[in-house]
């Protein structure tokens, strides 16, 4: 019996799984005063798991920087390669969760299981979600058949890979999956089962680093939208970036101002990957737009995801052939 005792590190970011609101009905509270203790105990956890909680930040998850980001990465890498941990579960705020695990799932080497999850409604709300979304990730975390795929998050018993999960609905209750999209399973009974497997690399098939890096190449974002001009290109290039993503409009288009604009950045030395604002589409490689401006094509990485990647892409490469290919594998 004692081969099937698993020991899960759950890890608090802060976000609205650890809110109080002023009443039990309101939208807008304050930050996170809470704490997982606070319910964490009516949860029925199986005997054959032990949960050790490490309470890493209080933070509303749109305020963690690149530097605490790198800092919770090397926090789990530290705490996998230790032989105790079978798995990790990490709470945050819905905002950003969504980068946040994504960029987890690029840079921690591991095939033991990393699970996200978090609350849509704060912990006194009559429709408190992150009792059920907590104890959903504790059981994804804790079964071996979550080992090597990756990041995931679930929430409302959904199972959605890092890189395809999306806050779809704010201020809703959310499956974090558009139209079904990177759902790789669900929590059914307290049992997580597995209906799919992630095709793209990585964690432990990653080959992008933060190893002595604090801070990471940086990215600006052009967004789309009918009157723009090149003020916004030339103030990033002007800013000193190492990279820009273009939020195009429909499969990743910009007006042929603002391309010639950006195909000037990239003949200055800066990469532009051209992806869609919608955020859920995917942008093939278009052969005569490409060649013409030189740009990458992000594939279905939605604008933010796309930068996180660019600039991991940066440390490693330069090259526009090289982080074409890893925007094909990530």
């Amino acid at each position: 019996m004692k081969n099937n005792l698993k020991t899960i590190g759950v890890i608090e970011l802060g976000g609205t799984i650890n809110c109080i609101s002023v009443d039990p009905i309101s939208e807008f509270y304050k930050g996170p005063k809470g704490s997982l203790s606070s319910f964490i105990e009516r949860l029925k956890i199986g005997e054959d798991v032990t949960l050790i909680i490490e309470k890493f930040s209080q933070l509303i998850s749109h305020e963690i920087t690149i530097k605490i980001l790198i800092e919770l990465a090397d926090r789990i890498q530290f705490l996998l390669d230790k032989n105790k941990f079978d798995g990790i579960v990490v709470t945050a705020g819905t905002n950003a969760l969504e980068d946040i695990a994504y960029f987890i799932g690029l840079v921690v080497k591991s095939i033991k299981p990393i699970v996200f999850t978090g609350a849509n409604y704060p912990q006194n709300s009559l429709s408190f979600d992150g009792e059920r979304n907590l104890l959903n990730a504790i059981s994804i975390a804790s079964s071996n058949y979550a080992r090597k795929l990756g990041v995931l998050v679930t929430f409302n018993d959904h199972v959605v890979t890092a890189r395809d999960a999306t806050k779809n609905a704010p201020g809703l209750i959310s499956s974090f999956a558009v139209d079904g999209v990177g759902v790789i399973g669900h929590v059914i009974g307290g049992q997580f089962v597995l209906k799919s497997k992630p095709l793209y690399r990585h964690t432990y098939q990653s080959e992008l680093s933060i190893r002595g890096q604090n801070s990471l190449p940086k990215v600006s974002i052009i967004y789309a939208h009918l009157g723009m001009d090149e003020s916004l290109i030339e103030a990033s290039i002007v800013s000193g970036v190492s990279g820009i993503v273009s939020a195009g409009f429909g499969k990743g288009y910009q007006s042929t101002q603002i391309s010639l604009a950006l195909n000037k950045a990239v003949q200055s030395g800066i990469p532009v990957v051209r992806c869609s604002r919608s955020g859920c589409s995917y942008t093939n490689i278009d052969r005569a737009h490409e060649e013409k401006y030189g740009f990458i094509v992000a594939k279905g990485l939605s604008p933010h995801k796309s930068s996180l990647l660019l600039s991991l892409a940066l440390i490693m490469t330069r090259s526009i052939e090289r982080i074409q290919q890893v925007f094909e594998e990530y």
